[in-house]
């Protein structure tokens, strides 16, 4: 079997995703400590509620941060010539195979982070809707031919050109 080759995301996703954690990191955290602030408006508030919420977010935050790199290192696609494959996952690794006939639409999607870094996410739809391919990260003109890519293979192998 012919070892497929796959085109990895840009390397600023990375900062993309940092910055998300950063942000929801903060979030989490703002809540947890929601009980020592109550405790220091003098409510009698235990002690262990006080500090268990912030050191639980805190260690769940390390361990997403160890893995972000892994995870944005896993994602990667590859085009074929009868398909597009789309990988992901660390732990829980996942192949989408879509072949270009079964193809109904591209998504290009770019939030306010991604636009920053001038990146964004590609979402492949299949006819079946059951198959959904998400490859994030792309540059963005890397993103617009890949989807134009995507689209004519999908439309030739639909038609039987």
């Amino acid at each position: 079997m012919q070892q497929t080759e796959f085109t990895g995301v840009d390397p600023s996703y990375y900062k993309v995703r940092l910055i998300s954690w950063l942000i929801n990191t903060a979030i989490y955290l703002l809540i947890a400590l929601v009980p020592l602030a109550l405790k220091l408006f003098t409510l009698d508030v235990p002690l262990w509620l006080v500090i268990l919420p912030p050191l639980t977010v805190i260690l769940i935050a390390l361990w997403v941060l160890f893995l972000i790199r892994r995870r944005v290192r896993a994602l990667g696609y590859a085009e074929r010539e009868e398909d597009l494959v789309v990988r992901s996952g660390v732990m829980f690794r996942k192949q989408v195979v879509i072949p270009y006939g079964r193809l109904q639409y591209v998504e290009m999607t770019s939030g306010p982070l991604e636009r920053r870094y001038q990146l964004c996410k590609l979402t492949v739809n299949t006819a079946a809707g059951a198959a959904t391919a998400v490859i994030p990260g792309l540059p963005a003109q890397t993103g617009t031919d890949l989807r134009e890519r995507l689209a004519a293979a999908g439309e030739e192998k639909m038609i039987g050109l």
